[in-house]
């Protein structure tokens, strides 16, 4: 069963506002001919007491990182254009064939017509893995099966068009975007999952007073599966009302609140018809103290027997600089999954806690501790289990 540790609805949310896990590192950039070039490397060493995610044979291990990246830009008067990319390594000390190398590969464009329109493209090629622990939950993991992590390759593009600003009385936003999903191993656990997405949406703002906007937006998305004999082929259409505000200076957020039709080629499928929602909002205690709160309502995709996953989520955090060198987060997330139509009735609840410290040591080096608590609930016998995590990480720059 294809399940994510977090849902990937609330990370893009929580990015959307500002997610507190960014270290502090100020880059700089050295000139490559007419080019910038902006390198970072991350190196990060801790602990896990739980690798698989059992509840009956825990297995712990020191685990090390390493991840080097880079950006490399150009930029004219109405056009900027770059590629970026990296290698994420993982070795885990006691558990070699757990190891991983992530590879990233991205290139981007940005063309500003003139003031008011603006046109984005992105192509993007990555290997990526699923941890075993990925695959299900508890002491249900079939880890016999999978000796290893899998391994998929994801192929992406997209557009963003966008007419007018975000200050103008109206602006309309545009947007598609493609991705092939391919498992590289295992394929008699995964095959079932290779599929293509393809997704289009379309926003329309509208400025009632100087700090608010309300906004209409449509998505629509298809999903092939690439087995002739998969019965998850499906296209879901989303409408959403919402608004986009400032109340105050200190107060910010977008709220959008809609309705969701999933069909599925199959009939043998239950479609879904219900709510959806997407919230985010950011509390500016201080200028250097501010409380982030997101929730989400949708389906995902459930790579099983399951129809889809109804997931809902909801993340608290709190961002606070104690100087211009010490920052700490504090963050609670909470997410339900609910698999609809699994022959066991599958529903997960996940409780994960974390604080984290980050101290700048120069404008680009940092160092950050992060400890997590997680506890992992679900309605099905033997599956329920508990991990903590702690990890040192330094990062630096040019």
């Amino acid at each position: 069963m294809e399940q994510s540790k977090k849902s990937p609805l609330v990370l893009a949310l929580v990015a959307a506002v500002g997610s507190p896990a960014v270290m502090a590192v100020e880059p700089a950039s050295m000139d490559v001919g007419n080019l910038n070039l902006t390198p970072i490397v991350t190196l990060s060493t801790g602990y896990t007491d739980n690798l698989f995610d059992d509840n009956e044979n825990e297995k712990g291990t020191w685990v090390t990182k390493v991840r080097p990246s880079f950006s490399l830009k150009g930029k004219s008067e109405k056009l900027t254009v770059g590629v970026r990319g990296s290698i994420d390594q993982g070795i885990y000390h006691s558990s070699s064939n757990d190891n991983y190398t992530d590879k990233s590969a991205a290139t981007f464009a940005d063309v500003q017509f003139d003031s008011r329109k603006k046109l984005s493209l992105l192509a993007e090629y990555l290997k990526k893995h699923e941890a075993r622990s990925d695959s299900g939950s508890g002491s249900s993991l079939t880890t016999d099966q999978a000796t290893k992590p899998s391994r998929y390759t994801l192929k992406n593009l997209g557009a963003t068009f966008s007419y007018g600003t975000s200050g103008s009385t109206g602006q309309i936003v545009l947007e598609t975007r493609y991705q092939d999903k391919d498992y590289d191993n295992f394929l008699a656990l995964n095959r079932s999952k290779n599929r293509v997405t393809i997704g289009a949406n379309a926003t329309f703002f509208y400025r009632v007073s100087p700090k608010t906007r309300f906004l209409v937006e449509g998505r629509y998305t298809d999903i092939d599966y690439d087995l002739s004999s998969s019965t998850l082929d499906s296209d879901s259409k989303q409408l959403f009302l919402g608004v986009e505000w400032e109340a105050t200076a200190k107060t910010t957020g977008t709220a959008k609140v809609g309705y969701a039709n999933k069909d599925f080629d199959s009939s043998s499928r239950d479609d879904f018809s219900g709510s959806n929602w997407e919230v985010g909002l950011n509390w500016e205690l201080r200028s250097y103290s501010v409380f982030q709160l997101t929730s989400t309502h949708a389906t995902e995709e459930s790579g099983g027997s399951a129809d889809y996953i109804d997931t809902t989520g909801i993340s608290l955090a709190w961002l606070h600089e104690w100087s211009d060198r010490v920052a700490t987060n504090m963050r609670y997330d909470f997410s339900n999954q609910d698999y609809v139509g699994s022959d066991n009735g599958r529903e997960d609840d996940v409780n994960k806690v974390s604080f984290g410290v980050d101290y700048d040591l120069r404008r680009w080096l940092t160092i950050g501790v992060d400890v997590s608590h997680k506890d992992f609930n679900s309605n099905l016998s033997n599956t329920d289990y508990k991990s903590n995590d702690i990890l040192l990480t330094v990062q630096g720059s040019l």
